[in-house]
């Protein structure tokens, strides 16, 4: 599949740049966040942080739908579909996982979700060990265990935990990997070789700062979705975001 943009999108005109320039002054006041020099120890991000990302998102959604509206890309996608929720999400920054973790903690469900994660997570690490142990698996689009392992989870075309119905529970607060995922061809092929799919993605400046803070508030992490929000799970102890005696 591929992974950027069409050249037909420009992401070099004037407001493509301001809201470029935009998304990187509030990526750098996430970073500037006082609390996230802390992490390490407390475990906690206060709200303000959150906010931060909540306002990011839209501006970036903004990015997208201006360069998305300008081009001449006949964009298949439709609320309602989910073909691209039944692939592995790989790409997440640490602190999407942290901020999934504060929405689906306290749903009455969340320990079932909790646990198709461990599987997600489980299936995903045999077929990487599948790749390892057979290197012959490997080609010239599919080079490393990573690529062979979103392939082959992509074919098996499972349901993300997170859905339910036609809907995911946390649309609003999905990751940058869902939020840059289109598709130009039917979506019955989005998760075969036949599908013309393609990302806009978070411009390169606020990209780099994005990655150094994730990299900060690494938990132990995983760039993949099920494996990140299951490791975190352990890391809090499955307590609530706001549990007594956590900083308010």
């Amino acid at each position: 599949m591929t992974t950027s943009a069409p050249p037909i999108v420009s992401l070099t005109d004037p407001e493509s740049l301001r809201l470029g320039a935009q998304m990187t002054a509030l990526a750098q006041a996430m970073a500037g966040t006082e609390q996230v020099m802390d992490f390490a120890s407390t475990g906690w991000l206060p709200d303000r942080f959150f906010d931060l990302l909540t306002e990011l998102y839209a501006t970036y959604d903004s990015y997208i739908a201006h360069n998305i509206s300008t081009s001449a890309l006949k964009i298949q996608c439709r609320f309602g579909c989910t073909r691209c929720c039944h692939q592995a999400v790989h790409g997440v920054y640490s602190f999407e996982v942290i901020h999934l973790y504060r929405q689906l903690r306290s749903l009455p469900e969340y320990g079932d979700i909790h646990n198709t994660f461990v599987a997600r997570a489980d299936e995903f690490q045999k077929l990487v060990a599948e790749f390892t142990a057979e290197p012959g698996h490997a080609t010239a689009s599919e080079p490393t265990a990573a690529a062979y392992a979103m392939r082959k989870f992509a074919a098996a075309a499972k349901p993300c935990p997170l859905l339910l119905g036609n809907n995911c529970r946390v649309y609003e607060h999905r990751p940058v990997p869902c939020r840059m995922y289109y598709s130009l061809t039917h979506p019955m092929y989005c998760t075969t070789p036949y599908g013309q799919n393609f990302h806009i993605e978070v411009p390169e400046e606020t990209n780099a700062i994005l990655w150094d803070l994730s990299s900060r508030l690494a938990f132990p992490f995983s760039e993949y979705l099920a494996q990140g929000l299951v490791s975190f799970a352990f890391r809090r102890q499955f307590q609530p975001w706001n549990a007594p005696g956590a900083p308010t």
